[in-house]
């Protein structure tokens, strides 16, 4: 396992004199390394320190926005940066993107104290709203972030995913149809509407799911606040709308999916904390990008079972794979898009 072969050159690392005497990790006491968690492109490790609160190492293996060696790290660094004086991500202690004495990029960063975020908690659900508010407001510049485009990017995001799965001759046919009279009606909406939108003005998380919300319980109400900044993007505000608020999202690890009534509720407090905003232009927005964020999740979907039932492949996540096919049933297609897939 990487993580297990991984911890001792990173606990090395980090007792090296020019790091641990590090003005922002002060690791001159008694400390410890242990494994935290892991993702698809990132492990981390919690070092807990006898001279102050524990701090994460964070380690990059990968990335999915394409940044090579040191500069996958560099870039999520940059955004915990940018957000340290907003409290909605944690604050950056030290990063090394060199690959000098390590071989992947390392960050180390706040611990979060909390749990995830509970969609049928409705103050969680206010708390998601206001940290996405503040997130959103958080000026940033395109020669720092990624730009992407509502609804064009997404539609070419969700062609590119969907590709090995139209040419598979083991992906149901019917289920292929669907899927690619899907990306006709997208293109008609993506070409009808796409001046609809600004150009990219927000900084939005873009994986806005319930376990990357660390949500803190206080006297005055819970705190939250995002982690996973391995992929900020510039953007309209309703890529993490969209996203939050989606079945695909909600359902994915909680099983839940959010009624009319929640949605609205965390949309009230959203264009409460953002005055700025036409609250009316806005849901007008939502409501044309919201099909296109669910496309690009049912093709991820439909990408990766394409990996998952390969020739030869042992499947290890047999719940992922479950929800899969959930997601790509053609009764199921019908509810999701149910404009889209009018006439199908």
């Amino acid at each position: 396992m990487l993580a297990a072969d991984l911890l001792p050159l990173v606990e090395s690392y980090l007792r090296r004199p020019e790091v641990a005497g590090h003005p922002g990790l002060d690791l001159t006491g008694d400390w410890a390394l242990r494994f935290l968690a892991q993702g698809e492109y990132n492990i981390n490790y919690l070092l807990e320190r006898d001279t102050g609160p524990p701090l994460v190492a964070r380690i990059n293996t990968g990335s999915q926005i394409g940044k090579p060696g040191g500069a996958q790290i560099a870039y999520e660094a940059a955004a915990l940066r940018l957000l340290e004086q907003v409290d909605v991500a944690p604050r950056l202690h030290y990063v090394d993107d060199t690959l000098a004495l390590l071989p992947y990029g390392l960050l180390v960063m706040e611990y979060l104290p909390g749990g995830p975020l509970r969609y049928d908690d409705a103050t969680h659900l206010v708390a998601a709203a206001r940290t996405l508010a503040r997130l959103h407001q958080t000026p940033a510049t395109h020669a720092t972030f990624i730009v992407r485009r509502a609804l064009v990017d997404d539609l070419e995001e969700a062609r590119g995913w969907l590709a090995p799965y139209l040419a598979c001759p083991r992906a149901p046919a019917a289920v292929r149809e669907c899927l690619a009279r899907l990306l006709e009606r997208a293109a008609d909406d993506a070409a009808r509407y796409a001046q609809r939108f600004p150009a990219p003005f927000a900084l939005v998380h873009t994986d806005v799911q319930a376990h990357n919300f660390v949500v803190e319980e206080l006297p005055g109400g819970p705190r939250c606040r995002l982690v996973d900044w391995e992929r900020p993007l510039l953007d309209d505000p309703t890529y993490d709308l969209a996203h939050f608020t989606i079945p695909t999202t909600t359902r994915w690890k909680t099983g839940l999916t959010l009624g009319p009534a929640q949605i609205d509720d965390f949309l009230a407090a959203y264009t409460t904390a953002r005055p700025d905003l036409d609250p009316v232009d806005l849901r007008e927005r939502l409501a044309i990008r919201r099909p296109f964020i669910l496309l690009r999740a049912v093709s991820w979907c439909a990408g990766a079972w394409v990996d998952y039932t390969g020739p030869g492949r042992a499947i290890q996540h047999v719940d992922t794979l479950a929800r899969i096919e959930e997601y790509l049933q053609p009764e199921e297609l019908a509810r999701l898009f149910p404009a889209w897939m009018e006439g199908i």
